[in-house]
């Protein structure tokens, strides 16, 4: 059987950071999202082109250690894919795909990744729970952005709807592992 992660709604859920205003949509509305899981041990990188009105296209590479052949063209842009998991934040849907090629949204993963990378050894079987914490404002060549500030503050069992693979062995979650906020 094919799997293309289709979920149930015919498209994958995603959510937006908006950096021009240091904030998150989910489905188009501004999400107050505070706190979220990260699944970060299934981060994937790759090329992105965003053009205004058509999805976005991508171009995954093999691995985090193995950069993809920039695709021929104009527009693209390093990137990632992330999902991230909130049933008070997210609804019916609580995993939603972060993926952008933006440059702050890329700052702030990369300072979240490497937080990861030195507690992941000691928090095995276990996802991150990642606080949004506002924006930077920072200067990128000429212009401005603003870099999403986000804090590992806590680790927990992996949720159910994170299971990646329903075949791999995956830590379910406890009820008194993961809160409501979740």
């Amino acid at each position: 059987m094919l799997n293309f992660n289709i979920s149930s709604g015919g498209s994958n859920a995603y959510i937006r950071y908006m950096a021009s205003t240091s904030s998150w949509q989910v489905d188009g509305e501004k999400c107050n999202l505070k706190q979220a899981i990260f699944d970060l041990e299934n981060i994937t990188t790759g090329w992105c082109k965003i053009e205004a009105g058509t999805a976005p296209e991508w171009l995954m590479d093999a691995d985090l250690k193995t950069v993809s052949a920039r695709p021929e063209g104009d527009g693209w842009k390093r990137g990632f894919k992330v999902n991230l998991y909130s049933k008070s934040s997210f609804g019916d849907e609580p995993v939603r795909e972060w993926g952008t090629n933006s440059t702050g949204a890329q700052m702030g993963i990369q300072a979240l990744y490497a937080q990861y990378e030195k507690e992941k050894a000691n928090n095995v079987g276990k996802v991150p729970v990642v606080e949004y914490d506002g924006a930077e404002p920072t200067k990128i060549g000429k212009g401005m952005t603003n870099v999403p500030s986000l804090t590992i503050v806590k680790w927990v069992s992996r949720p159910e709807d994170l299971n990646v693979d329903a075949a791999s062995p995956a830590v379910s979650a406890k009820p008194d592992d993961i809160e409501d906020e979740f």
